[in-house]
């Protein structure tokens, strides 16, 4: 008769974390098991790494994080009393850890793809995946195209936890498979296609994970499933068109967008954000012309209508589907293409005149995904010029009327990068994006202003640039930006803007309103802030502002022998030149503020830089115009300084 024997079960305390997408903790443990003889001898030993998900439910903003610390330790056995402190930190981090689908994650990134089975409840599957029963979901992609759906579903929710990745990568059969049904099944179904890519999108997170995408040609194939999903999207949108043309032919009334009274009666084209819209469709009826009768009776209308309304909802659907099949394409392209060998493959097969049809779409997920993909391709050369043959700049404006502000700042991005190129530039201003920068700039509703401020920097090297936006509230809004200013250290973007746009005549004027200019100098003085000098310079430079000036002449020039800043002496040298004035007594100004021995030491050759030897030149012969002056000058043997420096052919511009 045979031995006795009997299992025994040891459960050995692991480590605790917090799962990758739910508010959960992990308790990761091991099982021993023994098989003992009748003696109690171990007779057989094995151990299992095993895992628990504790989920909290209650979790929210208010919760009471100790309180529900002490909960889950009285629940679970397989946490020990002691670890009551390492629960409450990793739930007091749930707590506050963004959601993946909240925008943008903590990397940027724009926010994963969800799964074909939270957009289709109704058919999705129950059944939770487990790891140990790979080898059955495999079987599933050998059977009909229900099947593989079912269990690329399964496998999906594998792949979605990144702790599984490791295993799955190492089932070559698995990887296989999966290519396999994708490359010959993904015309037939799109949940198909959507699970099997996001199973491959769920590897390319991971740097480490590119070389099995590559391997299996997955990039290749999204690139031909994207390229398809877009021109099947245009035959949809034209099968649309004849279902309403059918509806006005055979009622003799035209369609019109609910609302639009203004509009004559003309034949119009119903826009793609009326197929796009929520809620049911309505439409305004009208008559082709006053003298024609309805051809059939107001119930066909309405059953003709109501077709229409049938086929609008089976367009959104279908829409929905492929917008996600999409995105998730879309991303797994994104992550490999940091390997710019593969960027560089993926632009040839006209990766960016996909992504650019794409911003036609009204999926703001899906078209932040798209701008991130194209801000990246943008700062290389070759896909740049390749955005503009796509005509890319005249579809960015309809994405900022969008609420989404992620979208509208990665939008931004987008067009900052573009904006380092002068057609492209041009381009923006044809499409009339100043205004619309102005508007965002002076509303505060983007994330980081500095962008914006960029792009205006970018346009005002342009002078007709700076004329159009004396036009706009940019010059008084960015003035008192940057005498608003807490921060001592200006955002370069802001001051050079300013510096730009005081070049502009009537620019000048607006900046000098409203006692701006006195404010200006203070900051500039009390900062020894070089850069707002020179704004205040360019200021300068204008007939129309040169008389603002005369009350601060004085402290011009005393800052002089006062400050320690060479570059803040420059700036205020270049001032006092642009002061051509008659009104100025400039034979005071330097007898008492002593600039005469200040301009002869710095006129000795190599001594001051050749940037201030030129202002200070410029100055002597602005105040050489006063007869006077030029006599005190005679007196202190300027000349023979300026004699001396022609000799040394120290200047480097002809004066």
């Amino acid at each position: 008769m045979d031995e006795a024997r009997y299992l025994k079960r040891k459960i050995r305390s692991g480590t605790l974390d917090v799962h990758p997408t739910e508010k959960a903790l992990v308790v990761n443990y091991d099982v021993e098991a023994l098989i003992l003889g009748e003696l109690g001898d171990p007779m057989l030993g094995d151990r299992k790494e095993c895992q628990k998900i504790i989920r909290l439910k209650s979790l929210n903003a208010d919760t009471n994080v100790a309180l529900l610390a002490k909960e889950v330790i009285e629940k679970c056995s397989l946490i020990h009393e002691s670890k009551l402190h390492e629960v409450e930190q990793l739930i007091y981090y749930l707590q506050n850890r963004r959601s993946n689908n909240d925008g943008y994650e903590s990397n940027s990134q724009p926010p994963r793809p969800t799964s074909t089975n939270s957009i289709n409840n109704e058919n999705s599957s129950s059944e939770r995946a487990v790891i140990s029963n790979i080898d059955s979901y495999i079987e599933f992609l050998y059977e009909e195209i229900p099947e593989k759906v079912k269990g690329s579903s399964l496998i999906l929710q594998l792949a979605r936890v990144p702790d599984n990745l490791l295993e799955l990568a190492k089932n070559e059969s698995l990887l296989s498979a999966l290519a396999r049904v994708l490359r010959e099944d993904w015309r037939r179904s799109i949940e198909l296609s959507t699970n099997i890519i996001y199973i491959f999108f769920c590897f390319s997170t991971y740097t480490r994970f590119h070389n099995i995408v590559l391997e299996y040609r997955i990039g290749s194939l999204c690139m031909d499933i994207i390229d398809f999903e877009l021109h099947r999207y245009d035959q949809w949108k034209e099968d649309m068109e004849k279902h309403r043309r059918h509806f006005e032919s055979n009622t003799g009334l035209l369609l019109f967008p609910a609302g639009n009274g203004d509009i004559c009666d003309k034949k119009i084209k119903i826009l793609d954000d009326i197929w796009n819209s929520d809620g049911p469709l309505e439409f305004e009826t009208r008559i082709f012309k006053d003298d024609v009768s309805l051809k059939v009776s107001e119930s066909e209308v309405k059953r003709l209508k109501d077709d229409l309304e049938k086929n609008r909802k089976k367009f959104k659907s279908l829409t929905k589907k492929q917008e996600q099949l999409l995105r998730v394409a879309f991303y797994l392209l994104l992550n490999i293409a940091e390997n710019t060998e593969v960027e560089r493959k993926m632009r040839k097969k006209n990766v960016i005149g996909m992504l650019v049809k794409t911003l036609d779409r009204f999926n703001s997920d899906l078209l932040i995904l798209v701008v991130t993909f194209l801000k990246k391709l943008s700062i290389f050369r070759e896909n740049k010029e390749l955005m503009g043959e796509e005509n890319v700049v005249e579809k960015l404006p309809k994405l900022l009327q969008n609420n989404n502000p992620d979208l509208l700042l990665c939008t931004m991005k987008l067009l900052y990068n573009l904006s380092f190129d002068t057609k492209m530039r041009s381009k923006m201003i044809r499409a009339g994006l100043l205004p619309k920068l102005v508007k965002f700039l002076a509303q505060g509703e983007i994330k980081s202003k500095s962008t914006i401020l960029g792009l205006l920097y970018h346009a005002s090297m342009d002078d007709k640039v700076k004329a159009m936006l004396t036009n706009t509230d940019c010059v008084p809004l960015v003035t008192d930006m940057l005498l608003d200013s807490g921060d001592e250290r200006h955002k370069p973007e802001l001051i050079a803007l300013c510096i730009n746009l005081a070049a502009n005549n009537k620019n000048a004027q607006n900046m000098v309103e409203n006692s701006r200019l006195q404010r200006l100098i203070s900051k500039a003085f009390r900062n020894q802030d070089a850069l707002i000098m020179k704004m205040i310079r360019n200021i300068s430079q204008h007939d129309s502002t040169k008389e603002s000036f005369v009350e601060f002449v004085g402290d011009f020039a005393m800052a002089l022998n006062q400050s320690d800043s060479q570059d803040f002496v420059l700036e205020i040298v270049g001032i006092m030149g642009n002061l051509a004035l008659p009104d100025l007594d400039y034979t005071q100004i330097l007898q008492r503020c002593n600039l005469i021995p200040w301009i002869r030491s710095n006129l000795v050759p190599g001594k001051a830089q050749d940037d201030l030897v030129l202002e200070i030149v410029i100055f002597l012969g602005t105040a050489a115009a006063d007869e006077d002056c030029a006599q005190l000058m005679c007196k202190a043997d300027i000349l023979l300084s300026l004699i001396e420096l022609l000799k040394g052919k120290r200047l480097k511009k002809n004066i």
